[in-house]
């Protein structure tokens, strides 16, 4: 097999993605919750009570994902569903009591462990990675844009208003 090059930067992500993971793994060891669902909890505590839609969107996952783990949630007794009032239609979610006690528990833990990290690479490094993070996330919802099955079928939303 002919070498291709070097890793791409997405290899790279992916990578430290992993050691992310294990980094949630290591903080969390001996509290009660999953590594895989510490978002959740901190996305519906500093946010909630939030609707699974607005969950979604901010943990960029697919609705049916979201759906899937808050079941999980809601049967450790961790979160609950509430009247949305401003549209009676749906739901929010927050955490419960119990919810919110584990939360508090994990939330330090791992606080501990992302902030050391951060001292490690030190303020400037770490304010440097923030914004390229945030151009290599835009550059990558830019080619999905273009390069996409869905983009490819059809012109962009500007193209259709134009046509319309």
């Amino acid at each position: 097999m002919a070498a291709t090059g070097p890793p791409t930067i997405l290899f790279e992500v992916f990578w430290t993605q992993q050691k992310r993971k294990r980094l949630i793994e290591a903080a969390l060891e001996g509290v009660d919750l999953p590594p895989e669902d510490y978002p959740f909890y901190v996305t519906i505590g500093a946010d909630g009570p939030l609707t699974p839609t607005a969950l979604a969107e901010i943990l960029d996952l697919p609705l049916s994902t979201v759906t899937f783990r808050v079941k999980r949630l809601e049967k450790r007794g961790h979160a609950e569903r509430i009247d949305n009032p401003a549209d009676g239609r749906s739901f929010l979610l927050r955490l419960t009591p119990a919810g919110r006690s584990l939360l508090n528990e994990a939330r330090p833990r791992f606080r501990s462990y992302a902030e050391a990290v951060e001292g490690r690479l030190g303020g400037p490094k770490t304010d440097a990675l923030r914004e390229s993070l945030i151009e290599l996330r835009e550059a990558i919802d830019e080619e999905l844009a273009v390069n996409s099955p869905a983009a490819r079928a059809s012109p962009p939303a500007s193209a259709r208003r134009r046509a319309g």
